[in-house]
């Protein structure tokens, strides 16, 4: 099957799309770059052909299951036997400047590091990345100098997300046998780190402004679990099904994306987890949303298949529009 027979039915999607014309124009979103997994459209197109070539031997990738580290995803993909198709899916971590249409891909980490979540003045970058033997860790990558710092060392860290006063939220992935435990930690500043979740399966964690609770997914055999916690008193609940939350910068609402009838798609709710609505409409799957620093806009992985395109969609949901990246854009962070 050719690239472009593939492409076809997304492209068409998103033209329909823009054919309803967005509320807004390019200069309206905020400046700040929106730091991205990028897969050009030759890495795709081979990702694609491995896919294909898996689906042929009936060999279907697991559902409903959370990504961890190199193994677990080559498991989901079936890209076990060639180093060049893992570096294809992999992808790098690129920067994308909206109002300019500006895409830069970065030099500074190696392939497979994925965006966690940018400062508040924007000036840092928090990342997994693998070291070598293909270990994930934590870093942080610092605008104004270039530097690349390592935050975290041991076991695979997988996910993190900064808190207030300096504080730091990780998943530690823990092997165990036959399986491995996700677990949430904290580290403070002076502090040693300690675990706030219990596992086995705790990703995507998201910090409260006011440090209250980190919200964070629950792996399950069908779908994904949204939970919060006290990190101080261990104090916790279940918020819902869904995964990939996000605080805005207000700190008022978390987006996330929750499954529906229709696939996954974005909704939002209070912080305290009441007023849980959906907003905004596509024909594509939607995940990984990123609140703008502004809390205006939100932008997401829209997918279809192995195919993913970023949008924008403003906070009131009214209107969507594609970002021009060409090839594959996954896992925003603004």
């Amino acid at each position: 099957m050719s690239g472009g027979v593939r492409c076809a039915g997304f492209a068409l999607a998103a033209g329909l799309l823009a054919c309803q014309g967005p509320h807004f124009v390019l200069s309206d979103l905020p400046p700040e770059p929106i730091a991205l997994v990028y897969r050009t459209v030759q890495e795709t197109e081979r990702v694609l052909d491995a896919a294909e070539e898996k689906r042929s031997r009936a060999q279907r990738p697991e559902a409903g299951t959370l990504e961890i580290g190199f193994e677990r995803l080559q498991q989901y993909t079936g890209l076990r036997t060639s180093e060049d198709m893992r570096r294809d899916y992999m992808g790098r971590l690129s920067f994308f400047v909206a109002p300019r249409e500006r895409l830069d891909v970065a030099d500074f980490v190696r392939r497979g590091a994925r965006p966690l979540q940018w400062s508040e003045d924007h000036q840092r970058l928090l990342l997994s990345a693998p070291t070598a033997g293909d270990i994930l860790q934590l870093f942080e990558w610092v605008a104004s100098s270039g530097e690349l710092r390592q935050l975290t060392r041991g076991p695979n860290h997988i996910d993190g997300c900064y808190g207030p006063g300096g504080a730091l939220a990780f998943v530690r992935l823990e092997r165990t046998r036959p399986t491995a435990v996700a677990r949430i930690w904290v580290q403070r500043p002076g502090e040693e780190p300690r675990a706030v979740t219990a596992g086995p399966e705790d990703f995507q964690p998201t910090w409260s402004r006011d440090g209250s609770r980190l919200v964070y997914a629950v792996g399950q055999p069908e779908r994904e679990v949204l939970h919060w916690v006290d990190p101080e008193s261990g104090a916790g609940g279940t918020l819902g099904p869904g995964r990939a939350p996000v605080f805005t910068p207000d700190g008022a609402w978390i987006v996330y994306s929750a499954p529906t009838r229709a696939g996954w798609k974005l909704w939002r709710m209070r912080a305290d987890g009441s007023v849980k609505r959906a907003f905004g409409k596509s024909a594509f799957e939607e995940s990984h949303p990123g609140v703008s620093p502004d809390g205006r806009f939100v932008v997401f992985e829209a997918t279809k298949g192995l195919s993913s395109r970023l949008f924008v969609r403003p906070f009131d949901g009214s209107a969507d529009r594609q970002l021009a990246v060409s090839g594959s854009a996954m896992i925003p962070v603004w």
